[in-house]
Parts: C-alpha cells; structure tokens; sequence
C-alpha cells in the first residue's frame, strides 16, 4: 500500500482497501494553505502545507512549511474509517544532472541538496537553479552582510559535497535580495533546472 511521510513525521497517512490515503489526525494536524498562508477549501489543491506534530514533545513543530502540496477531503471514505482522507502531489523539486569526473553525468536527488543546505549550513530560505550541467546559482530573497557570509557557507558545503558525489567542473554563482521563480501553479520549488543563461548574479561563481 502507499504511504505518505516526512522527515518532521515520519508516518503522516497511509493507504485504505479502497486506495484513499488517510491522514493520521490524531497525531498530526496538516493545513494546506496558498502562497499567503490563507487555508484553502476542501477539494482544492493548496501551495503549500504547514504540519504540526502532536506527538513530538521533544521538539516541538507547530505549523512548519514541509512543502508539499496537499488537497485535503471533506467527504468520508467508503471503508469507514473516520480519519480524513487527503491527495498528496509533494514536492516538485528537480533533480540535479551534473557533469561527473569517472563518468559522463551523475544525478543528485533534491533531497540531499537541502539537507547540505539545512543541516550543514543552516539555510533555509533558498532556491538553487541549475543552468547547465556545471553551472549552478544559490540565491536567497534575504540581505545583507551576515546573509552573505551564510550563503557564501553555505555554497562551499554544497560544492564540497558535490565533489565528494563526483562531480565535475563546477561553478556556483550566488545572489541575495533576489525573489524566488515560482512556477504557474504559484509552488515554490527549491531547487529546479532552467534554461542555460537565465541567471543575474553579479557576484563570482566559485569553482571546484
């Protein structure tokens, strides 16, 4: 059966004999919302969702942005049970196909991309786009000198972990100040691959 989980709970909904997937509502409470932070109706697909665990008394997580975009059912499900039934379409993040050094091109999932910048770095509020396969552009909507000093971090962990992944001819430009590109639906995908030569960036791409 299909299972819905995150890092921030690992067990969010699973999947009934009918192919519903139900929220586990008695550990968790999941609000799916737009671009401002407004909840959507039930039925409709929001931006984003924001998750808050009732079973976490360690560390408490109360209406954290995991992300992924959820539509949310109020209508019961043919096989009784009580708890809600949700859709779950995730993330859209791209994964990163990148020039390798022992062979042509190695793919790094989005996932490990944003746990460098998270868990090494501290970053959070970023959006890598990739515009060729050795050309890379970090870029936060935040400013200043202490933002800079954390992005240029946060840079030198991604491309030393990139290194350590096998790839090749690397560069890494950054920007601040610069809002993220959103898709038509209005998601924000963290990391995404464009067309080659769509970046602004002014300051120096760093190399490996």
């Amino acid at each position: 059966m299909n299972s819905y989980g995150a890092s921030e709970f690992l067990s969010l909904a699973c999947e009934c004999v009918h192919g519903s997937l139900h929220l586990n509502s008695d550990w968790a409470i999941l609000e799916s919302v737009d671009a401002n932070g407004c909840p959507v109706p039930a039925g409709t697909a929001g931006t984003t969702t924001l998750l808050t665990n009732l079973a976490n008394h360690v560390q408490l997580l109360i209406r954290y942005d995991i992300g992924d975009q959820v539509t949310m059912f109020a209508k019961s499900c043919a096989c009784g049970s009580p708890l809600p039934t949700i859709q779950v379409r995730g993330r859209s993040d791209d994964t990163l196909h990148l020039n390798g050094r022992s062979t042509r091109h190695i793919d790094v999932l989005p996932l490990a991309v944003s746990t460098v910048f998270e868990e090494r770095s501290g970053l959070f509020d970023f959006q890598l786009e990739q515009q060729g396969p050795g050309e890379l552009t970090l870029s936060t909507a935040a400013h200043g000198a202490d933002v800079t000093r954390l992005v240029d971090r946060a840079r030198d962990e991604l491309a030393a972990f990139l290194h350590d992944q096998g790839a090749a001819d690397l560069r890494i430009h950054c920007c601040t100040g610069r809002a993220p590109r959103r898709g038509r639906s209005g998601k924000l995908q963290r990391i995404l691959a464009s067309a080659p030569g769509q970046t602004e960036c002014t300051r120096p791409a760093r190399s490996n």
